[in-house]
């Protein structure tokens, strides 16, 4: 028979396992697009109004924080994503730090849209950094993934993948 006292001495590794599952939650799938691999005039070309504002407006942002880095920009044909197109050489100059507040500025006004953002080299078909949100939740999800110079990303994983989300 167990004696209770001598419960919060027990070892708790020698549990089994299926005492520390965590309960099983919706995991959404993000899809990237393919990075383009044609030459930039080749490119659609970003969104230009003479009328009205246009949707999304990254002429700002451009101007303030990616007059080097950024080639061009435009919408993905499935509307969803908007595709930065950056010089590889600058981009491979910037800190880790420098990187990250391009991808959250253009990232932050792209949702602000309501469009996911990718950032694209025209020599990789897979993405080098991306800003997306899961627009269905409240409050909303948004994740930064760059890829790693030293390691595994998610965008080394197949085109498909689940993305775990916490409560």
């Amino acid at each position: 028979m167990l004696n209770l006292k001598l419960l919060p001495y027990f070892p708790l590794f020698l549990l089994p396992s299926f005492f520390f599952l965590l309960p099983a939650t919706a995991i959404p799938k993000v899809i990237f697009p393919t990075c383009p691999r044609s030459s930039i005039p080749e490119l659609p070309k970003p969104p230009l109004s003479q009328t009205k504002p246009s949707i999304p407006s990254l002429w700002l942002t451009k101007d303030f924080f990616g007059s080097e880095l950024l080639e061009t920009w435009f919408v993905n044909p499935d509307d969803t994503w908007v595709i930065l197109v950056v010089n590889q050489l600058t981009w491979q100059k910037q800190e880790y730090m420098d990187i990250y507040k391009f991808i959250n500025h253009f990232g932050s006004v792209a949702r602000e849209y309501g469009y996911n953002l990718q950032i694209c080299q025209l020599s990789q078909k897979k993405p080098i950094a991306a800003y997306f949100c899961d627009f269905e939740t409240a409050p909303l999800k948004c994740n930064v993934e760059i890829q790693s110079r030293f390691g595994r990303s998610l965008f080394s994983l197949p085109k498909e993948f689940p993305f775990p989300t916490t409560k």
